[in-house]
């Protein structure tokens, strides 16, 4: 630290439901020195962690998060909305999950968005808000010196996130201002490799000088259970001195299984309980803000606590009484039994991605198995989330300590911030198979003639519907480590000396050898500049017989690291990097 400018890290954490900001200074930087922002436009002096992920419009302008007055129209769980092509999971709850089993695109129809505005300038505008606010809070704390203090941005994504959805949440981070001011920066992570780093860090220091002290070889399950996902990772502790560090020790899982869709599925239910009157009702009054989803949050939150409640009352408004669904006096009566049948169904999914994750671990060294889980996260600090869990744990006679963190909401963004000042997770695994499309020697019968094509250089009939695969899902991925993409294509007098690949992957344990393949995702076209390689990175030939053309042939590697929640691409010849290729989604 003493080698570098001192800076600000900025942990942002981009929710569906709810966003956070914490920061800290690299001249104090222990993690207990972390502070969160818990000031909000408002909420007067009332003081929260998270303000909501919501906008609304008016002639007036942007509102959001508590800023946006009662009669607003209040837009919410855009964030989901980034990652309509992502590949459908088998733990995706149904009221968030589409019978495609190609996309996500259909399940989220139901998202109202403003009039006129995607996903991407939704969440930009969102974004540009929290960005405004966030400087204002900082120069009111560093009042004389935050203008010549270099920020860095450490913004949050979902880990089972596509990598498309990861750019567009970092382009929409800049487009918001982020990185603006010159020698800013934006890194980025996933969400439960930033609650690792401040959990581990925590439970070490509490641990350090006990009888049971956080061990080398020790497995620990992070479940961030958020308000659209789900994500899961194992880490095992690698080393605890001089500096903690972590590796991640199988492939993470997760889905789109949320609080949300608790959310949703109360919805549904007053539905069935009021009837078809229910759909005439305004937006305003089922919004996650409005005073009938806030009432229904305080009962999320008691549900499972040791208070001694057996129902609870939801204000509903002039509606008809109607004893057996449960409504008088203009107030709906939820049971312990119409709580267990909202909450059940997304707890199961919950628990079944828990249990993949223990298995997998448990196989890999059956004498090293996992001895904590912790659930961060808004959904991860439910109180019956947390007990279920527990009784999953007993009931499978697994030696694991379910914890619930301090701070378990807030989990996220501190570790953020804690990823920037130091990161302590060095070694990831690929969560899907890599590769390109490639083109191969056409064999009639065996390939489709309307994929075949000539190549000028080779004057050879070659076919595009291949794949080479060049990484393993659960393969080793950290910052030394590289997939190197073999690349060559000829060009012709006048060509524009550029080179396209499509960067495909594939989830399923078996990849196949066809791009057309429906086990094939298509993950975003590289784009290669090659008019700086030098003139040893191109062969020249002379074709034809009388009139002679030179025909030029670029040989190259592209070198793509994984990282967190990033591609990193560098175009390299004979060991030296020659730019960045860039990536279209």
């Amino acid at each position: 630290m003493s080698n570098e400018r001192h800076r600000l890290v900025v942990g942002v954490d981009f929710g569906t439901t709810y966003s956070g900001l914490a920061y800290i200074h690299t001249t104090e930087p222990d993690y207990k020195n972390i502070e969160v922002i818990d000031s909000w436009p408002g909420r007067g002096n009332t003081n929260h962690v998270k303000a909501p992920t919501e906008i609304s419009y008016s002639q007036n302008g942007a509102t959001w998060g508590y800023d946006i007055p009662p009669n607003g129209i209040r837009h919410g769980f855009f964030k989901l909305l980034l990652d309509v092509n992502a590949s459908a999971t088998q733990y995706d709850n149904p009221r968030l999950a589409t019978s495609n089993p190609k996309s996500m695109e259909s399940s989220y129809a139901n998202i109202p968005l403003p009039a006129g505005k995607t996903a991407a300038e939704t969440t930009t505008d969102y974004l540009k808000l929290l960005y405004t606010h966030l400087m204002k809070t900082l120069h009111q704390r560093f009042i004389r010196t935050l203008y010549n203090t270099p920020i860095q941005f450490v913004l949050t994504t979902p880990a089972i996130w596509s990598h498309e959805a990861q750019n567009a949440t970092c382009q929409a981070a800049k487009d918001a201002g982020f990185t603006s001011r010159a020698g800013d920066t934006l890194i980025m992570v996933s969400e439960p490799e930033a609650a690792a780093s401040y959990c581990l860090k925590e439970i070490y220091h509490e641990r350090e000088n006990s009888d049971n002290p956080l061990k080398p070889g020790e497995r620990i399950v992070i479940c961030d259970a958020g308000g659209g996902t789900v994500d899961l990772i194992t880490y095992t502790i690698e080393k605890v001195s001089p500096r903690l560090s972590l590796y991640e020790a199988v492939v993470g899982s997760g889905g789109k299984c949320g609080s949300v869709a608790v959310d949703r599925a109360f919805l549904n239910l007053l539905e069935s309980r009021i009837g078809p009157g229910f759909r005439k009702w305004p937006a305003r009054k089922t919004a996650p803000q409005s005073s009938l989803m806030r009432s229904f949050d305080t009962a999320k939150k008691e549900f499972g606590t040791t208070t001694r409640t057996n129902f609870w009352r939801i204000p509903v408004g002039y509606v008809k009484d109607d004893p057996k669904n449960g409504i008088e006096d203009a107030e709906l009566r939820l049971t312990v039994a119409d709580m267990k049948g909202l909450f059940d169904p997304i707890v199961k999914q919950v628990i079944a991605l828990l249990g993949r994750q223990v298995r997998d671990s448990n196989k890999l060294d059956s004498s090293n198995k996992v001895s904590t889980i912790f659930l961060v996260g808004g959904f991860g600090e439910s109180a019956y989330l947390y007990k279920e869990v527990q009784a999953w744990v007993r009931w499978q006679s697994y030696h694991i300590r379910v914890i619930n963190p301090n701070f378990s909401w807030s989990a996220v963004v501190r570790g953020a911030v804690f990823h920037g000042v130091e990161g302590i997770v060095h070694t990831r695994k690929l969560k899907q198979h890599y590769g390109v499309k490639i083109g191969v020697i056409f064999k009639p019968g065996v390939h489709d003639e309307e994929d075949s094509y000539i190549d000028p250089f080779y004057e050879t009939k070659y076919t595009r519907d291949n794949v080479k695969w060049l990484a393993g899902k659960g393969d080793d991925a950290n910052n030394e480590k590289v997939i190197s993409i073999p690349c060559g294509k000829s060009f012709l007098p006048g060509d524009k000396r550029t080179i396209k690949l499509t960067l495909v992957g594939c989830k399923f344990d078996n990849p196949p050898p066809s791009a057309k393949h429906w086990k094939v995702d298509t993950l975003g076209t590289v784009i290669c500049d090659v008019s700086m390689m030098p003139p040893s990175a191109f062969q020249i030939k002379r074709s034809g017989i009388v009139l002679q053309k030179v025909v030029s042939r670029a040989g190259f590697t592209v070198d793509m690291k994984v990282g967190s929640a990033d591609l990193e691409l560098d175009l390299m010849h004979a060991g030296k990097s020659y730019g960045k290729a860039t990536i279209e989604y």
